[in-house]
């Protein structure tokens, strides 16, 4: 019998079959007939295989192909929604948006980049600032790159750049872009146009400025009336009950002893008006300067209080009128909240220049704050909240800055920082950034 003998007549016969205890499973048949040299068959050989989990494998993954075209197909169609949305904010915000790589080229702008320096997109991408924009303006876009790439960290810086109609402040957001190992890849800035708020905080500023110069020229007014009027009239009355004292001791002793009650009343009203004329607007601030003005100061509040008072001064660049004004006037405000918050024993104020700044700070060591609750009027009382605000706004009109340091039980520290070159600026009611 040669091998043309043996002919399959059947491969592959699927059916199911029904065990006793009634589990139905797939039985995939095949059977090989053996023929005679007549063609004959006679016999033949079949073989059943159990395909059930075969079976039951290729209808899970026909279920998973189909649930996975599905997603596919939902995943593609968020995307393009995602994409489209991105797209909207980048063809429609306001803001200036860009992403730089490593080397500072261009990989996208938005349109309103476009629209601001008059180029495309395509343009633009895969060249730097220096090739694209102005010099001017190319630096101000490369300003903080390398810190942003160095740090790994956001960065803000301010731009101003020169427009049709006029100069306009962009206040620039740049933060670094990571790939999937954690690195730095990509540099995205967002620049928001801040003209129209930068003019109403000049604005505000120039009103403040306005205000407080008013109110020192107020002050002064009032402290030489109660000082020149008041006084004057007190100092006449103290002359009457005196003569009045002396031509009743030896007549009237009970009338003479409640001259000598007058005296002593119009004695501590005279010195109740120089102390209220004094905290006013102390002359000697104008006649002797800054130091003298806070060494008085500072001996006043401590016999007016019973705090120990310190007072340190080294030697001090001379200073215009506003900028005096100004110091004095937040140590006052520093020296009123120990008085009356901090319950401390004992505080320091000194005067000095260090490397290039005035520091005048007021330390005391009373019962402290959490600095975090600083600005919260609820909880530092709102007269107390308006103090430090008062402070800040005096420090920011003469160029300064105004540091508070606290902590519950540790006293409080607070710091006003001069630059030396800000101390003989010629100022006026109109101060301007």
């Amino acid at each position: 019998m040669n091998d043309r003998s043996l002919l399959k007549i059947s491969k592959d016969i699927p059916y199911r079959y029904v065990r006793k205890n009634g589990e139905v499973i797939d039985i995939l048949l095949s059977a090989i007939a053996d023929r005679d040299s007549d063609g004959r068959i006679v016999r033949s050989l079949a073989v059943s295989v159990d395909v059930t989990e075969q079976r039951q494998a290729e209808k899970a993954l026909r279920r998973a192909k189909e649930e996975l075209s599905r997603y596919s197909k939902e995943l593609e169609r968020k995307v393009q929604l995602r994409t489209k949305e991105i797209g909207d904010i980048l063809r429609y915000t306001p803001a200036v948006i860009y992403i730089k790589d490593l080397t500072g080229r261009y990989m996208l702008v938005n349109s309103r980049f476009e629209e601001l320096f008059g180029v495309q997109n395509e343009a633009v991408r895969g060249k730097t600032d220096t090739e694209i924009l102005p010099q001017p303006v190319a630096a101000q876009f490369q300003a903080g790159d390398a810190a942003v790439f160095e740090s790994a960290a956001p960065v803000q810086v301010e731009k101003r750049i020169v427009q049709n109609d006029g100069l306009h402040t962009y206040l620039t957001v740049k933060f670094p872009l990571f790939d999937e190992t954690g690195k730095v890849r990509r540099l995205c800035g967002i620049a928001t146009d801040i003209t129209a708020a930068k003019k109403a905080q000049d604005k505000l500023r120039r009103l403040s400025a306005s205000i407080i110069t008013n109110q020192e020229k107020e002050r002064a007014v009032i402290s030489r009336e109660l000082h020149d009027e008041l006084g004057q009239v007190l100092t006449a009355l103290r002359m009457d009950a005196v003569w009045l004292l002396e031509r009743l001791k030896a007549a009237d002793p009970m009338g003479a002893e409640r001259a000598r009650d007058m005296c002593r009343l119009i004695d501590g009203t005279i010195q109740d008006v120089r102390s209220l004329a004094f905290r006013l607007r102390p002359g000697i601030l104008d006649d002797l300067g800054l130091v003298d003005a806070l060494e008085l100061y500072t001996s006043d509040f401590e016999r007016r209080t019973g705090v120990t008072c310190l007072f340190d001064a080294a030697s001090i660049p001379k200073m215009d009128d506003t900028v005096a004004t100004a110091a004095y006037r937040i140590a006052q405000e520093a020296l009123t909240n120990v008085a009356r918050h901090a319950r401390a024993a004992k505080v320091e104020v000194r005067l000095q220049q260090v490397d290039g700044r005035l520091i005048l700070s007021v330390e005391d060591d009373g019962r402290g704050f959490p600095v975090s609750v600083l600005d919260a009027a609820e909880t530092l009382g709102a007269a107390e909240a308006l103090g430090v605000a008062g402070m800040r706004e005096r420090a920011s009109l003469v160029g300064g800055h105004l540091e508070v340091y606290s902590r519950p039980g540790e006293g409080t520290r607070v710091r006003l920082i001069l630059p030396v070159q800000a101390l003989t600026l010629e100022r006026n009611t109109e101060v301007k950034s």
